[in-house]
């Protein structure tokens, strides 16, 4: 599989990623908004807007591993990102469970290279 690397400015970000999941290892899901239009959709899944923080933040509780399935599929498909990171990170779950054959497909991840300067990788 032949990745795809492209590294914006966060202004640039609201053109190439949405948001991305910044955690995903238990049961909560949160994603940082980086362009607003997708606050409706992320509303409609049942995230709910988590306030003090500085950049728009939501999340959502999974009762479940399916649940967690099934929003990752919802999120990937709307073009999320997967932050990758130290520890747990929500592209190692996602990765994980496409390993375990519970989720299929290709993925946005989106790592950090230093203090407002992400780096997107496409077709994970």
């Amino acid at each position: 599989m032949n990745d795809t690397y492209l590294t914006p400015t966060i202004s640039e970000m609201s053109s190439v990623a949405k948001a991305f999941v910044s955690e995903g290892a238990l049961l909560k899901v949160v994603v940082k908004v980086i362009d607003g239009s997708v606050i409706k959709l992320l509303e409609e899944l049942g995230f709910v807007a988590v306030s003090g923080k500085e950049q728009t933040t939501l999340s959502l509780m999974a009762p479940d591993q399916e649940f967690k399935i099934r929003l990752f599929e919802k999120l990937r498909d709307e073009g999320v990102c997967f932050s990758d990171g130290p520890d747990w990170c929500p592209a190692e779950v996602f990765e994980f469970l496409r390993d375990q054959k519970l989720l299929a497909g290709v993925y946005r991840k989106i790592i950090w290279l230093g203090p407002g300067k992400p780096k997107i990788i496409e077709n994970c």
